[in-house]
């Protein structure tokens, strides 16, 4: 599959530098070992014509404060145009706290979430250190 994802972004978005971290990231979101199986239609959907893109990372101890940090260090993400969020947890996935990570996002969002094009999120387990991680690709 990450060769039709390359060559879906490609396609979508053609002037999107292949070394690009925004076109790593979709890479991993939608190529990966993902918990949350992704719909290609929310690549499509996000690479919309005329729209810049922006990736955000963040590393705590929790997905919790990931969210919050995310909410209140990047106001930006809540008047985007999209958004694609992954997890990455150091040990197994809890998913009781990826929801509540999840509501602190929506319930900041100053748009109808609804209506943006695409909002969604998936997870991946990570071999290795303690740190909670949030990777939100946005887009204007």
């Amino acid at each position: 599959m990450p060769a039709n994802v390359e060559q879906l972004i490609s396609e979508c978005s053609p002037l999107l530098e292949k070394d690009s971290e925004v076109f790593r990231e979709l890479l991993n979101y939608f190529g990966g070992e993902a918990k949350i199986a992704p719909d290609l239609h929310d690549l499509r959907e996000f690479l919309a014509p005329r729209r810049l893109f922006k990736v955000v990372k963040i590393a705590e101890t929790s997905f919790m404060k990931c969210a919050y940090a995310l909410v209140d260090n990047f106001p930006e993400c809540t008047r985007s145009l999209g958004m694609l969020r992954y997890y990455r947890s150091p040990n197994a996935m809890i998913w009781q706290d990826v929801e509540k990570a999840e509501n602190i996002i929506s319930n900041s969002l100053t748009m109808d979430v609804y209506g943006w094009q695409p909002d969604s999120f998936t997870a991946f387990e990570k071999v290795g250190g303690d740190q909670f991680e949030l990777t939100a690709i946005l887009a204007f």
